[in-house]
């Protein structure tokens, strides 16, 4: 985990070619931490308590949310997730079961 400094002119870039929120709730774990992906600078914030305990840099370690999902679900043993789709799949899995109420 690393913290980088951010120029404006990078953030600024990000913001105007980026069609995303800057903050997206990934979900929450079981151990009841939230977890919010800054699309600005690719990292993941892990709030507990109210207080930020982990910020995670997932360019720096070439990773992407979705890899993060994964590792939250597998190693806190669960995960309610937010984020609207994690594959094409899911996407197509979540469109069937609402056409079929």
């Amino acid at each position: 985990m690393s913290i980088q400094a951010r120029t404006q002119k990078t953030v600024s870039e990000a913001q105007t070619t980026d069609p995303r929120a800057d903050y997206i709730s990934v979900g929450i774990d079981n151990e009841g931490a939230h977890h919010v992906y800054r699309t600005t600078d690719e990292s993941v914030h892990v709030i507990e308590n109210g207080e930020r305990t982990v910020r995670y840099d997932l360019e720096d370690v070439e990773k992407t949310i979705d890899d993060w999902i994964d590792y939250i679900a597998d190693r806190r043993g669960g995960f309610e997730v937010q984020y609207l789709f994690k594959t094409m799949a899911d996407a197509i899995v979540g469109a069937v079961e609402v056409g079929d109420q």
